[in-house]
């Protein structure tokens, strides 16, 4: 099977660049259970402009706007509609009309194109209408919140099938309500190909302290996602200052980048909490897999987010905040994750104090987990022969 993904975002090795990583995983999985892919991406600055992965997987990053130095709209690390300036507005059209022409460009080939986000999906249809081409679409939620409603269900009427990939989360039952569709049932596909060698620049701070306790924070540093999502990005260092003050030998690695605001704002607590020798900015990447393995505790993900899939499919045990998004899901505090109330720095400090004195009882937590989530975050090999079928039925459903 030949499959076209059409994608705002995709990692990009060259840079360090790990936009986009949930849409490498589908890739991987496609191409693992036999298919060949190519990815129709935006280019930017310090990418590639073609990649192959794996001999089965081409990535290809079109140019919007020339020169290629004054492309404004596609940055790393930063989503499409943050981009405010007056350059960004004007080529924005551009990208529109180029990505709409390179997935005209590629359908010829494709059996079957995969839209991540709505809006790609919008550019594909022209390839339905013109070569009869069939178009699976994942909204991803910043589509839903930013496209006009009835233009969003213009595109769910008008692909062949939408994934529903997000479980029994109240915002997706509503999603599901509000934009008709044919939807197919997949679960959410995790990269899973751990080596069992711990990356350079964990190993050279856990190798000098004696076993101590890993927490692992994985996530862009969002103010949204402390403010409405109640992440402890800060409130991790608290803490961790309580911990040390404790006597407990441990440290926190945190994995992601972001608003440099909030960068400065962490790095400044970590000096006053006089926690440098505990905590360790690693910055983004695109292995995270490779991390996760070497953690005992994660922190950073939200029901079935991208974070905590990957601390899932590794089985490893999380820490999620006590609210509505995760008390929706088969999360379950003391069984298959840890629990702590949002903003509460007495809470968040006992638990780890506890996972840090249990660590056998969060092997079994992790455990316990992943078989819990094994109906919607699965492995690559699973996920892709599962979405493969699901595509086949589909392309002979004419």
């Amino acid at each position: 099977m030949n499959i076209l993904i059409a994608s705002f975002s995709f990692p990009s090795f060259k840079n360090a660049n790990f936009d986009g990583k949930f849409v490498l995983s589908e890739a991987e999985a496609y191409a693992a259970n036999g298919a060949d892919v190519k990815i129709i991406t935006p280019h930017f600055p310090g990418a590639n402009r073609t990649e192959v992965l794996s001999g089965k997987i081409q990535i290809f990053r079109f140019r919007y706007f020339f020169p290629e130095s004054l492309q404004f709209l596609k940055r790393a690390g930063s989503p499409i509609y943050d981009q405010r300036s007056l350059l960004a507005l004007i080529q924005a059209p551009l990208m529109c009309f180029f990505f709409t022409m390179n997935i005209l460009k590629y359908c010829k080939w494709a059996d079957i194109i995969h839209a991540q986000w709505t809006v790609t999906a919008l550019f594909a249809l022209p390839a339905k209408w013109l070569f009869r081409k069939r178009i699976v679409v994942t909204a991803r939620g910043s589509d839903i919140r930013l496209l006009p409603r009835w233009l969003n269900r213009f595109i769910h009427h008008s692909v062949d099938a939408a994934i529903d990939c997000f479980g029994p989360q109240k915002w997706n039952n509503e999603y599901k309500t509000a934009f008709p569709a044919h939807y197919l049932r997949l679960p959410l596909i995790v990269h899973d190909a751990f080596s069992g060698i711990v990356p350079e620049d964990m190993a050279s701070v856990i190798n000098k302290k004696s076993e101590p306790f890993v927490i692992l924070y994985i996530g862009r540093f969002d103010r949204i996602k402390i403010e409405e999502n109640k992440l402890p990005l800060m409130l991790l260092i608290d803490a961790g200052a309580n911990l040390k003050r404790m006597g407990i030998s441990f440290h926190i690695f945190y994995i992601g980048d972001g608003e440099d605001s909030l960068k400065r704002k962490l790095l400044g607590l970590i000096k006053k909490c006089e926690v440098q020798q505990n905590v360790t900015l690693l910055g983004p990447k695109t292995n995270v897999s490779e991390y996760v393995d070497f953690c005992h505790v994660g922190v950073g993900g939200i029901a079935f987010n991208g974070v905590s899939q990957d601390f899932t499919i590794s089985g490893k045990p999380q820490i999620l905040i006590d609210g509505e998004d995760n008390r929706e899901t088969p999360w379950r505090d003391g069984f298959n994750s840890i629990m702590v109330k949002p903003d509460d720095e007495k809470d968040l400090t006992e638990k780890l104090l506890w996972a840090s004195q249990n660590p056998g009882q969060l092997i079994k937590m992790g455990g316990q987990a992943r078989q819990d989530m094994s109906r919607y975050i699965v492995d690559s090999i699973t996920g892709g022969r599962v979405y493969l079928r699901a595509f086949e039925k589909l392309l002979n459903s004419r």
